[in-house]
């Protein structure tokens, strides 16, 4: 059988995984986490790194992108809740955003579930929420005394 050519890339294409203002190139490419992420929804915010958060869990990090840069992205399931646990590269912020899956509806009890898994409590929450509801800064509101 004969080996089969493929030409290089057109000179005037984007890279794929780029902004394609003109679309010059007919591929556009999405990290894996870009196609995740819409199965999930973001509810929270943790204060440990991901690197520490993810070995408690003996979890792999897997580095994508997104709009606003590289990403590391660790997604599991606990009782049959689907969760990620995100951090961007350059954001200006420490914090780990906690998702959960959109199917599952109880957000309390899911991140009751992740930080038992995770052996910390409430106190390790920067901020919870929804894009809905919009999300309350746990750093700067005093916190409920138990």
């Amino acid at each position: 059988m004969a080996e089969v050519g493929v030409p290089g890339p057109e000179p005037d294409w984007e890279r794929a995984p780029e902004y394609q203002g003109r679309k010059r190139n007919p591929a556009y490419q999405a990290s894996m986490w870009e196609y995740a992420a819409s199965s999930f929804r973001l509810v929270a915010g943790l204060s440990p790194s991901l690197d520490v958060l993810a070995a408690r869990l003996r979890l792999n990090i897997e580095r994508g992108w997104e709009d606003l840069g590289a990403v590391d992205v660790a997604m599991f399931r606990i009782q049959e809740i689907d969760f990620a646990l995100s951090r961007l590269e350059n954001s200006p912020s420490p914090d780990v955003f906690v998702w959960v899956g959109r199917a599952d509806v109880d957000v309390d009890v899911a991140l009751g579930i992740l930080l038992d898994a995770l052996g910390v409590g409430e106190e390790a929450l920067t901020f919870r929420g929804d894009a809905e509801t919009g999300f309350i800064d746990l750093r700067s509101d005093p916190r409920p005394e138990s």
